[in-house]
């Protein structure tokens, strides 16, 4: 997450505008591979299973859906950035399913990889993904809280 808000950091400094262009990919790889270990992190810690409960794929969605059952089960009382959060793990997830869109031209089979043709606010995802990632260490304090005052 530091990784994508510094490479952010660079591109909105005067002189370097022009590298925004270069590293938007390496920008949306590491916010989307930050949100995947903060998922994975949730799972081992609190599933009850540990790292046996993981997959090795990278599908941010399927993650997701699993951190929501944790979350659900000690009844979160935040719907509203639970919610929040889902979506952008959606939006995520939509542009890149595998975990190769942001790092590769082309997929497994050879066919190119593109994304969407508009311009990305950096700004902004910057602003919001300090926003999920304050939310993912929420959790932990509070999931790691609830699970320690668990009888």
């Amino acid at each position: 997450m530091a990784a994508g808000a510094g490479l952010i950091e660079l591109c909105t400094q005067d002189g370097y505008e022009h590298e925004r262009h270069f590293v938007i990919y390496p920008i949306l790889f590491n916010y989307r591979h930050g949100l995947e270990l903060a998922m994975k992190w949730i799972i081992i810690l609190y599933s009850g299973q540990g790292i046996n409960e993981i997959d090795k794929d990278h599908n941010l969605w399927k993650l997701w859906k699993r951190c929501r059952l944790i979350i659900d089960q000690y009844e979160s009382n935040d719907t509203e950035a639970d919610d929040v959060v889902e979506q952008i793990m959606k939006d995520l997830h939509d542009l890149d399913k595998a975990g190769i869109t942001f790092r590769y031209a082309w997929d497994k089979a050879g066919k190119e990889i593109t994304l969407p043709d508009y311009m990305i606010d950096l700004e902004n995802i910057r602003d919001v993904m300090g926003g999920v990632e304050g939310y993912f260490n929420g959790l932990d304090g509070w999931l790691s809280h609830l699970k320690s005052a668990a009888p």
